[in-house]
């Protein structure tokens, strides 16, 4: 498998309204270096993921758990890819609010969260384009971005809202 295409996390707009009557949820879609769509589907975090960097982050999980081998990945979000590049012990420190989630991520990984950035394993890729930004934005490792990486984004950002309305309270009750 070329890569899988997530980690992306979506909140709501009732979330964004107000955080008890919102939900998250993330999308993943794995490709072949050609392009091929090999599967997709999306997933709802622990309900103690609150925030879309935590969803983000348990979506990174979730696809390190699964896989034998860890693929290429893309994220849209900036913060996954700073967040791993700092390292594990900051990732981890008791006063971060998502040490919870990075300490699974951290065990799942073998515990060197910044192989994830070194090894060019997670990538960041830039979100909410158009198609003319296809070949002139560049991805966090030098590459401009492709057709599929575009596609495949706008995919997982679907899947991920479709998995925080899962999950969504309803408007009479929030």
């Amino acid at each position: 498998l070329c890569g899988i295409y997530d980690p992306s996390a979506q909140r709501t707009r009732r979330a964004r309204a107000s955080a008890a009557a919102g939900s998250t949820g993330f999308g993943v879609v794995v490709t072949t270096s050609d392009g091929t769509l090999v599967a997709y589907g999306n997933g709802l975090p622990p309900s103690w993921c609150q925030s879309a960097a935590a969803a983000e982050a348990w979506a990174l999980f979730t696809a390190a758990r699964l896989c034998p081998t860890l693929p290429a990945l893309r994220t849209d979000c900036l913060t996954l890819l700073a967040t791993a590049e700092g390292g594990t012990v900051r990732a981890t420190a008791a006063d971060k609010p998502l040490a919870r989630v990075w300490n699974h991520n951290a065990n799942t990984l073998d515990g060197d969260l910044t192989l994830l950035v070194l090894t060019r394993k997670l990538v960041w890729l830039p979100a909410h384009q158009t198609t003319a930004a296809i070949g002139h934005r560049t991805l966090s490792n030098g590459k401009r971005l492709s057709t599929l990486d575009w596609r495949a984004n706008r995919l997982v950002d679907a899947l991920a809202k479709q998995a925080a309305a899962q999950r969504q309270m309803p408007s009479a009750l929030s």
